[in-house]
Parts: structure tokens; C-alpha cells; sequence
């Protein structure tokens, strides 16, 4: 397979088979490996990410990211957006969720193979 045919949307047809139970941290954490933090507040998000510490300051770091995003265009949201999910708690992700993850990833300039990587972390 080349990499022209590379589509990411491949994960959401794998979650909605249930041949893949991918979870928001793993992923997302995977995800932003490859991502440009624009915002001093995603630093922040993944440094508390990495520290174990969603529980103790996930909430204010959401508030935070929220406050910011609000008044950006939809399109321009996406790297908050990724970088909220890892202060929020870990869950399964199901098939429509794949799908905001994978358009945000590539609106971060994320590869295709990147983000399919990124659904197959162990």
C-alpha cells in the first residue's frame, strides 16, 4: 500500500466493528507527539497529563481551554480541543468520537498514518 492511500478513517470503521477499542488518553496522548502546542495552556495540559495530576487540576485546565476556544472559529479549535481530552478522564472511544479525533488530528497537520498509529497504541 502506498502512502497516498493511507486513510485514517479506516479507525472509525474498526471501532464500529468493534475489531478496535481504542481509549481518549492513550490516543490522544499518542496524537500530540506529532502536534505544535500553540497555547501555553496545552504545555500545561500535558505536563499534567504526564504528572498523573487530571484528578487534581483537569477541571480548571478544561475551564481554561474552553474560555479560549469559545470565540475561535470551529476550525481553529482543534488543537485545544485534542489537548482538553487529556484533561478529561480516560474513556473508550466509540465511533463518533474516532471521527471529531481523526478531523482534529488532521487539522493539527497530523498524518494519516500518524493518526491511525496513534488508535493502534498499546
Amino acid at each position: 500500500m502506498t502512502t497516498d492511500m493511507v486513510n485514517a478513517d479506516t479507525v472509525v470503521d474498526e471501532i464500529d466493528e468493534g475489531r478496535l477499542r481504542p481509549r481518549t488518553h492513550k490516543v490522544v496522548r499518542a496524537l500530540h507527539r506529532h502536534m505544535r502546542l500553540v497555547e501555553a495552556v496545552q504545555q500545561r495540559a500535558l505536563e499534567t497529563f504526564d504528572r498523573g495530576e487530571q484528578s487534581t487540576h483537569g477541571l480548571a485546565l478544561q475551564d481554561e481551554m474552553w474560555a479560549m476556544m469559545k470565540p475561535l472559529p470551529i476550525d481553529q479549535q482543534s488543537g485545544l480541543r485534542l489537548s482538553n481530552c487529556l484533561a478529561r478522564p480516560d474513556e473508550e472511544i466509540d465511533w463518533h468520537l474516532a471521527g471529531y479525533l481523526t478531523l482534529w488530528a488532521r487539522q493539527q497537520g497530523i498524518s494519516e498514518q500518524q493518526i491511525i498509529d496513534a488508535f493502534h497504541v498499546e
